[in-house]
C-alpha cells in the first residue's frame, strides 16, 4: 500500500509548480540547514519568519516559526514520511474520514494536505468496503392481481366544503388488475349507506375476494 501511496502521489505531483507545499526529504534536510545559519547571522530573515528548528530524541525537526504559531509546535514533513504518519493516525482514529483525518492531522503538522490524505483514503482496503457496503432498506413485496375482481381498492372522497346537494362524500372503487374506476356520490360515510353502494357494484360486476379500503 505504500508503494502505491508514493507512486500516486509522484503522479500528483508533476503538475506542482517548486513552491508546493510537499517537501522531498533532500529539501527538507536543506531548510533545515539553512534556518540554522540564519538563526546564527540575521534574526530577520524572512526564511526564520516561516521556518524554525528543534531537536525531538536527537533527531533535528523543521517545524512552523513558534512566532507564527503562539506556543505549540507543528512540524513540517517530508514527502518519504507522509504515509506512515497519515497511515498511524488513521489506524489510531479508528478509520476516520477525511475531515476527522484533517482536524487530527492539522492539530500537529503544517503541510499535510487533504489532497495527500484522499490519496491514503482511496488506498485503504477497509474504508472502500465500507463506503461500498449496500444499505439495506424497507423491501416492499407488490400486489399482483391475476382475475378481473380478485382485488380493488375502494376510497372515500370528503366533499364536506363543496356537496352537491345532499351529497357530501364520494367512494372511488377502482379494479386493482385493470385500473377501471366508479364513482358513486354518497350523502353521509355510514357503514350501512358504503354497503349498500358496494352490493350494487358488487351485484353489476361481481363480488371482490379482497379489497383495501382507505379513507
Amino acid at each position: 500500500m505504500e508503494g502505491q501511496y508514493l507512486k500516486n502521489l509522484e503522479i500528483a505531483l508533476k503538475n506542482k509548480n517548486v513552491n508546493s507545499t510537499y517537501l522531498t526529504k533532500t529539501k527538507y534536510d536543506e531548510l533545515i540547514s539553512e534556518v540554522k545559519q540564519l538563526k546564527l547571522k540575521s534574526r530577520g530573515h524572512k526564511l526564520l519568519k516561516k521556518y524554525d528548528v528543534i531537536t525531538v530524541s536527537d533527531m533535528e525537526k523543521l517545524i512552523v516559526s513558534v512566532s507564527n504559531e503562539g506556543n505549540d509546535f507543528k512540524y513540517y514533513v517530508f514527502k518519504e514520511e507522509l504515509f506512515n504518519i497519515i497511515h498511524d493516525t488513521h489506524l489510531t482514529i479508528g478509520h476516520g474520514g477525511r475531515n476527522r483525518m484533517e482536524y487530527e492531522l492539522n492539530k500537529k503538522y503544517k503541510n499535510i494536505t487533504r489532497e495527500s490524505i484522499m490519496l491514503y483514503l482511496n488506498l485503504c482496503i477497509s474504508c472502500q468496503k465500507k463506503g461500498s457496503t449496500a444499505k439495506k432498506g424497507l423491501v416492499v413485496k407488490p400486489i399482483i392481481s391475476n382475475e378481473l375482481n380478485s382485488r380493488c381498492q375502494i376510497d372515500l372522497i370528503d366533499m364536506q366544503a363543496q356537496p352537491d346537494g345532499n351529497y357530501k362524500f364520494i367512494l372511488v372503487y377502482q379494479d386493482h388488475l385493470t385500473k377501471f374506476v366508479l364513482l358513486r356520490p354518497l350523502t353521509h360515510k355510514r357503514a350501512e349507506e358504503v354497503a349498500y353502494v358496494l352490493l350494487d357494484i358488487f351485484t353489476t360486476f361481481g363480488h371482490i375476494y379482497t379489497s383495501d379500503f382507505t379513507k
